[in-house]
């Protein structure tokens, strides 16, 4: 089924908005959280706005919202999509319970997320042909982060009741490392919302730790010299470039985090 546009309002607005009737404050707030971080992508990142829509949905029609992957809509969350031209920025009227205490930051959170997707997906350069998970997930997660704290007035990890209900995953072993770590994660067909939450929750401690040691300069810096033409890159090549980028001591730091 297509997903029905007619029952769908649109705001008057230089970036298209698609919302259902009755969440016109919401699709107001949607689009001002994401003009302002768009402000300070552009000038962090150096590109111009990418040119997408964003679609409000109701809990009733996420099933037919526009995707690319299930597992997009497996749960409430905003997510960014190529099925719609212009791509879309999808958002759902209403959070999945899983993602703990359901607050304006914690969404505007999310949307910056989908935001930085969008502008890495724009810019021109080449992504490296294969490589780990983490390469691209690091980027995302620390640009949301650093926008979170520029724009909502936040300190530290985003997600603290999260992260107390996942207390156990930041538990070091007997190896001196967390039970999955940020380099091991890998996602599968069968991956639980639970699991990949938990790794979502690495990342987010990953780039608060990154932020109170580093300016967010180092991701520009860091997109240089990975966005290049190459066939593939293993885990060891992606931390050896992030530890370059990082500066003396930047690569014996990353090996000393006990989840990374």
């Amino acid at each position: 089924m297509l997903f029905p546009y007619k029952n769908y309002e649109t705001l008057a607005e230089p970036l298209t908005v698609h919302y259902p009737t009755g969440e016109e404050k919401l699709a107001r707030w949607v689009f001002q959280t994401i003009e302002k971080a768009s402000q300070l992508l552009t000038q962090l990142l150096t590109q111009t706005e990418p040119t997408f829509k964003v679609m409000v949905v109701a809990a009733s029609d996420w099933h037919l919202a526009p995707h690319d992957e299930e597992e997009e809509i497996s749960t409430f969350h905003p997510y960014w999509t190529d099925s719609t031209t212009p791509p879309s920025l999808v958002v759902p009227a209403e959070l999945d319970p899983i993602f703990g205490e359901l607050t304006k930051e914690k969404l505007a959170f999310m949307l910056y997320h989908e935001l930085t997707l969008a502008y890495l997906e724009a810019d021109p350069r080449p992504w490296p042909d294969d490589c780990p998970l983490w390469a691209d997930e690091w980027q995302l997660k620390f640009a949301a982060l650093w926008l979170s704290h520029r724009l909502d007035g936040q300190q530290g990890v985003l997600n603290k009741d999260l992260r107390e209900e996942y207390a156990e995953i930041f538990e070091p072993e007997l190896d001196g490392k967390t039970p999955d770590t940020i380099r091991s994660f890998e996602w599968y067909e069968d991956t639980s919302p639970e699991d990949y939450l938990g790794y979502q929750l690495l990342l987010e401690q990953f780039a608060s730790d990154l932020l109170e040691r580093y300016p967010p300069e180092i991701l520009p810096r860091f997109l240089h010299i990975y966005r290049t033409d190459r066939k593939e890159l293993l885990s060891d090549d992606v931390t050896a470039m992030l530890g370059s980028v990082l500066g003396p001591d930047g690569a014996e730091w990353l090996e000393d985090l006990v989840y990374f």
